[in-house]
């Protein structure tokens, strides 16, 4: 046992009052001689005893109680067996939970404030000298600081910096996180503060496994750390959340239409017969619409939008709801609009008759409404070429490029493709009966090291004999490009009959297997496709033209090409909607993009970035993207390019984890729980100095003042 005001133990000498004063009582009497006395003195034997006892009893209450309270203004700490650290500097690391559940608000202040000002409090009560270190949990752990500091007001200061609204958080992780940092302080006193709401559904997705392997890593640092659950959160019933906004990623162009589904969840018991949806566009509000939503429920409502001008466009979905977590109530994304699609027709076989050309129909079939003279656009641009016109600058105008019944290429020209794959572009491969099958399965497939996804083998079918035609499986279709087939109010691929075709060999055991879009009644594949580089190659084992399948000539014709073109267009374009944290990847045409570009992070901080030659093209990637929200890059044109950082909405189940369970994990971590900071304070200087005892003894002397003046009174009453 220690004493926090040893000084003060001194006043304990106080008892020697009660017992001065008893002495002094006692010399204090004068012999007077009584005839009857004797008559007494049988008495007076008998009770001596006990009235000596008494007064002993009383003179040690007496002075028991300055003792105590001496003791009990000097604050002893009880200690036990172990050295406890006094004063001693401190490392430090917080953990502090930033995941958009944070964001709920109690009693009108949200949990990531009440968060961060007791993270400041403990942080600002540290002894000097303390090493500290604060992780943001939100996401991806991510210290606060490149390194630990000693200075306690710049990490306050820090501090208030913290922006919520982050994704969900991975406890497991940012305890080894924690963890990791904390094996590499100096001090010898560790401590470790978990401040969060401690949702459930980021702690029922941590296996029983995963908190036994942190234990083990607790257990085997050389300094053992003291860990503290700092616990903000109560369960909240009621939530309304716009999960996710769904359309399709083929390419858009202007003034075509567009399909938004907005996917709503009610997460409370309370159900709601309208729920008023705010769609806007570019930040203005466009239309409204209400939607039921019952307990515990999902709901979908559809926003029909076209964009008038093509670039980069932000669409939301706002639900007015009043509940306690505003931040998962809107949900944003943002909408490529193209000008134009530019594809280059590579003609192995042209003619000077209307329609003979090897590309002629493909070329209606993409540019139908400048082909029909209508008034209005084609989103795909077609420029048809001779395969020794298949250069560096008509790869650099071209989004797809078409090989169309090509015999060979120069090996510069697959130099280029190359490098135009690898770049992100898109190659589409059409057979017919002029391509060079030895060198297109030597140079183009090369053993599954070149551009084809698979080897060419022998021709099947033919044109006017006996073999009867086949048809395209008629099934449910995976591929983007063939979806549209699903509905078969969009038409049917099975109509078409294909007369000839080059069945395809086998993948070569180092590659992946391509992906198989549509199979013939045969087995053989008619389309497939694999990834090159960050490019893709779809191959297609019959010929684009009317040659050897009705297939232009069916109404199904047009929308296949027109979606194969357009999906793989799209494909080639690193997407705009992404998970926050994956990189951002933006697609610039051409090499002379040098100059940088400034980009805009959701918290309004701006960045530049310096695009980098790839292929054919320039590319940016911007890596910090765990905070979720709209980022906009912008050129020297001064257009701005949107991309829209979005995090799952399992922390829109405002549940959080009871007593019961902080308790056991707390044992299981070996770990104390709090819920403030000034607990945190109390319990940091019992760990420092003991367990302070004063309060026992403060109750202990009004105990013997009680029990002196109880017993006075008994034995006044004896003696009477």
């Amino acid at each position: 046992m220690t004493l926090l005001n040893g000084i003060l133990a001194f006043g304990a000498a106080a008892f020697a009052i009660p017992l001065l004063i008893h002495l002094l009582n006692r010399s204090r009497f004068r012999t007077v001689s009584w005839g009857a006395m004797h008559l007494l003195e049988s008495v007076l034997r008998v009770n001596q005893r006990r009235v000596r006892i008494e007064q002993i009893i009383l003179l040690l209450i007496r002075c028991a109680i300055p003792i105590v309270l001496a003791f009990c203004l000097a604050r002893p700490v009880l200690t036990g067996w172990r050295a406890l650290p006094g004063d001693a500097p401190t490392s430090m690391v917080i953990l502090l939970d930033n995941s958009y559940s944070m964001d709920t608000a109690d009693n009108g202040h949200a949990r990531l404030a009440k968060a961060i000002d007791h993270a400041a409090q403990i942080v600002a009560a540290l002894p000097r000298g303390s090493e500290i270190s604060i992780v943001r949990t939100g996401g991806e752990p991510s210290p606060l600081l490149e390194r630990p500091i000693f200075d306690a007001k710049t990490m306050a200061r820090q501090l208030q910096q913290v922006r919520g609204g982050y994704g969900a958080s991975d406890p497991a992780k940012a305890l080894e996180s924690g963890l990791g940092i904390l094996a590499g302080m100096s001090h010898a006193r560790r401590d470790l503060i978990f401040i969060s709401d401690f949702q459930q559904s980021d702690w029922d997705v941590t296996t029983p496994d995963r908190m036994a392997k942190i234990r083990r890593q607790i257990d085997s640092m050389p300094i053992r750390p003291t860990i503290t659950l700092l616990d903000l959160g109560d369960t909240v019933e009621e939530n309304i959340s716009v999960d996710s906004l769904e359309f399709s990623a083929r390419a858009l162009g202007a003034n075509e239409d567009l399909q938004i589904r907005a996917n709503l969840r009610n997460h409370g018991s309370k159900a709601y017969d309208a729920v008023r949806l705010r769609f806007q566009i570019d930040g203005a509000e466009q239309t409204g619409s209400q939607i039921a939503l019952p307990a515990k429920a999902t709901a979908q409502t559809l926003f029909t939008c076209r964009f008038p001008v093509a670039g980069s466009h932000l669409v939301a979905v706002e639900a007015a709801a009043d509940d306690r977590l505003a931040t998962d109530n809107r949900c944003e994304a943002a909408v490529p609009v193209l000008d134009r699609i530019g594809v280059v027709l590579v003609d192995g076989a042209p003619s000077n008759q209307p329609l003979e050309g090897e590309t002629d129909f493909l070329a209606v079939a993409l540019t139908p409404y400048t082909y029909g003279r209508a008034k209005l656009s084609d989103l795909i641009e077609t420029k048809t070429i001779s395969p020794g016109e298949l250069d560096e600058k008509a790869l650099t105008e071209a989004r797809v490029i078409i090989l169309a019944n090509v015999p060979k290429l120069k090996d510069e020209q697959v130099e280029l493709l190359s490098r135009y794959l690898g770049g992100g572009g898109s190659l589409l491969v059409f057979s017919g009966n002029k391509i060079d099958i030895a060198w297109y399965n030597k140079v183009l497939f090369s053993d599954g090291a070149g551009l084809l996804p698979l080897p060419w083998n022998e021709v099947a079918g033919g044109v006017g004999g006996e073999e009867k035609p086949l048809r395209i499986v008629s099934q449910h279709f995976e591929h983007p490009a063939l979806e549209i087939f699903n509905n078969r109010e969009n038409g049917n691929l099975a109509d078409a009959e294909i007369h000839k075709w080059y069945r395809l060999g086998q993948a070569s055991p180092n590659a992946a297997d391509p992906f198989v879009l549509a199979r013939l009644e045969s087995g053989d594949p008619l389309i497939v496709q694999r990834q090159f580089g960050e490019g893709s190659v779809v191959q297609v084992a019959t010929a684009c033209d009317a040659e050897w399948s009705n297939l232009p000539m069916r109404p199904i014709y047009l929308p296949l090409m027109q979606q194969l073109v357009t999906t793989m267009a799209s494909e080639a374009t690193p997407p705009s909607n992404f998970p926050a944290g994956q990189p951002l990847v933006a697609v610039l045409p051409g090499q002379s993009q040098a100059s940088p570009l400034g980009l805009t992070t959701p918290d309004g901080a701006r960045h530049t970035v310096q695009p980098v030659p790839r292929g054919t093209q320039s590319v940016v990637e911007y890596a910090q993207t765990q905070e979720p929200g709209v980022y906009t890059l912008v050129g020297a044109d001064a257009q701005p390019l949107h991309f829209v950082a979005q995090v799952s909405r399992t922390e829109s189940d405002l549940r959080m984890l009871d007593a019961t369970r902080i308790q056991s994990l707390a044992a299981e971590l070996g770990a104390d729980g709090v819920s403030s900071a000034a607990e945190y304070s109390a319990l940091d200087r019992s760990r420092r100095h003991g367990r302070e005892i004063w309060r026992v003894l403060l109750a202990g002397v009004l105990g013997l003042m009680f029990l002196e003046l109880a017993l006075e009174q008994r034995f006044a009453r004896v003696r009477t």
